[in-house]
């Protein structure tokens, strides 16, 4: 599985907000993604997707492809 900051499993601590299942929700990602990409973070989250695809984890893949079409927007 890839270390990336979007597809962590665990609970963060810098995260103000945490969705259901205990992880980032969206908009806290999406914030995390401007911080750390700035103008690239669409293609960010986009290439995380893609490799969420490939892991064969289709939940969290069309997780992602809901924020890259956030973001897209």
């Amino acid at each position: 599985m890839s270390q990336n900051p979007f597809r962590s499993k665990r609970l963060q601590q810098t995260n103000r907000e945490t969705a259901h299942d205990g992880g980032p929700t969206d908009d806290v990602i999406i914030e995390h993604a401007y911080t750390l990409f700035g103008s690239e973070a669409a293609t960010a989250v986009a290439l995380c997707g893609l490799d969420a695809w490939f892991d064969g984890e289709e939940e969290q893949f069309r997780r992602l492809a809901g924020i890259f079409r956030r973001l897209k927007n």
